[in-house]
């Protein structure tokens, strides 16, 4: 299972984004193959509050959370960011908490610095 960080959708929901064509290459190839994304619902929140900031309509943004399998945040995965941020990006530390409690086998991101930052973890990270 690929797991997507709010980077990526955020990416292509919101307007004037740099590298839309190059997530939505990459979400294609996902739909094409035996894999499926997932997303925590801390994606699932800031989708809608970016996209509601930007007067996206809320159905766009619905299709947008529901192609995807929804993960909860627990507090397990609370205490693991808590015990493992890097940089003071707590946000990517509790991403990654979900992503690897649900055995995720790829975290992709936007985010150059998380990629280096994590490297040692247990599941790779894909940088687009």
């Amino acid at each position: 299972m690929v797991f997507l960080d709010s980077s990526i959708l955020l990416e292509v929901i919101l307007k004037g984004r740099t590298k839309r064509s190059q997530v939505k290459e990459y979400l294609e190839s996902i739909s094409k193959s035996d894999d499926f994304s997932s997303i925590s619902m801390l994606t699932v929140h800031l989708i809608m509050h970016f996209g509601r900031k930007e007067q996206i309509d809320d159905g766009l943004l619905q299709a947008v959370i529901n192609e995807n399998e929804l993960l909860a945040l627990s507090n397990e995965d609370y205490d693991w960011a808590l015990a493992n941020e890097r940089d003071k990006d707590f946000e990517d530390a509790l991403q990654l908490a979900v992503a690897m409690r649900a055995e995720c086998d790829i975290f992709v991101s936007l985010d150059k610095r998380l990629t280096r930052d994590y490297s040692d973890l247990p599941i790779k990270i894909l940088t687009i």
